[in-house]
């Protein structure tokens, strides 16, 4: 059966998607799983002043199809193809180059067929890379202590949450606000036991750890890690760093992953998930056109 191109459509193919990110986790070593999906589509909804819908976010979505069956699935930034259909990535980087000019593709190292592709086509691989590590939760998971005085809480309990959207802030660089964080909560993979926050004794934000839930995968996405400047080096983002973890483990998931920047520019996130336990799977390099 001829395998059909088109564009995203409607709320009926973000279901779709959603489904093929959860039955291609593992299949593949395509890294746009279902909690990366749900999360940056949440934050486009909110990004802007005027509040915009799931299909207005989606519109420029590609999407293949092998009869009733997606396969495929490309986005600024972002791509993904079922584990016995990655001849498609040729089209893909084709598709994009129309649609996408200037978009940039991250790629294990040492992955050969899409390397090739990419270098047929112009595309040369950088010294930028990002890095992949997985904590195996099906181990112990040791504790960590918090200064005394110091609370763990969960994001929506709070009821002033500016100090939170800064905390975010320090991981993005966006400017979060609360149209965001209802959209999360909104989506499928969030978990209020993932998304907490360490407060001092007067009550501030300290630190802040947040996760989401690929329940049939069983894994947890690390999404952000943040601790304001003055309080660094007290141990606050490795201690909540364990509480998400334990939190994962009591949902029942067998799994947790996270993506940092190179080691190079971004020493601090890499040594405190090597110091957690996480290890590496491996290097997404960016490829680009000069």
């Amino acid at each position: 059966m001829a395998v059909i191109h088109r564009q995203y459509e409607g709320i009926h193919d973000y279901d779709e998607i959603r489904i093929f990110l959860e039955k291609e986790f593992g299949h593949t070593r395509f890294d746009h799983n279902l909690t990366l999906f749900e999360f940056q589509t949440a934050l486009s909804c909110g990004l802007d002043e005027r509040v915009k819908r799931l299909d207005e976010v989606l519109e420029n979505v590609h999407l293949w199809f092998n009869g009733d069956r997606l396969v495929g699935l490309l986005e600024e930034g972002a791509f993904c193809a079922a584990g016995d259909h990655r001849f498609l990535f040729e089209e893909m980087v084709e598709v994009a180059e129309r649609c996408f000019p200037g978009m940039e593709w991250e790629v294990y190292d040492g992955d050969k067929d899409l390397e090739k592709v990419l270098s047929n086509r112009g595309f040369l691989k950088s010294a930028e890379y990002w890095v992949r590590r997985d904590f195996d939760l099906t181990q112990p998971v040791e504790g960590g202590r918090l200064p005394e005085g110091c609370e763990v809480r969960s994001v929506p309990d709070l009821k002033e949450q500016e100090e939170v959207f800064q905390a975010y802030k320090l991981c993005y660089g966006l400017l979060f606000n609360q149209t965001m964080f209802d959209r999360f909560y909104e989506t499928s993979t969030y978990r209020k036991e993932l998304d907490l926050v360490v407060t001092g004794p007067d009550d501030k934000v300290v630190a802040l750890c947040s996760g989401r839930y690929d329940e049939r995968n069983e894994l947890v996405t690390i999404e952000a890690v943040s601790c304001f400047p003055e309080y660094r080096g007290k141990g606050f983002s490795k201690a909540l760093l364990r509480q998400v973890l334990h939190a994962a483990k009591e949902l029942g998931a067998k799994q947790a992953t996270v993506y940092t920047g190179m080691p190079e520019k971004f020493p601090a996130p890499n040594r405190l998930y090597e110091s957690a336990g996480f290890e590496l799977v491996g290097k997404r390099y960016v490829w680009n056109k000069e």
